[in-house]
């Protein structure tokens, strides 16, 4: 019983670590958002469960408010490092986010209401208008 406490906590702090990466800078989520589905087995669920898993994109984009995007996310994070049962969906999903440039996040606005919005986040440019 005690191995499974401490695997637990293990976990936690993982998860801790990769959402406080993930939400620091105002980095809402990864702009390639569907290679996170790809990197936590997905397909590996049975059919009926994948929808709580899939990535807000395409087709349900505009439904969605930025807010509801970043939970899904940080839900897709826990679903790789909780109850995937696979230990490499850690290291795979470290290595993919903490190697992304700043170009390739979307970003929540500061302190905005367009964050509770349908409006897309906002993503930087390399260069800034003059």
């Amino acid at each position: 019983m005690k191995k499974y406490k401490e695997l637990v906590k293990e976990n936690i702090k993982k998860y801790e670590e990769l959402i406080k990466y993930c939400t620091a800078k105002n980095r809402a989520f990864p702009i390639n958002w569907h290679k996170i589905m790809k990197l936590i087995e997905i397909k590996n669920l049975p059919q009926r469960h994948r929808h709580h898993y899939y990535s807000l994109i395409l087709g349900s984009w505009h439904y969605h408010t930025v807010k509801a995007k970043i939970e899904r996310f940080h839900k897709q994070i826990k679903y790789g490092i909780f109850w995937s049962h696979n230990p490499k969906i850690y290291e795979n999903l470290k290595k993919y986010l903490m190697n992304l440039k700043r170009d390739e996040w979307s970003y929540k606005w500061l302190d905005d209401y367009r964050n509770d919005d349908d409006i897309s986040p906002y993503y930087p440019k390399l260069r800034l208008n003059s």
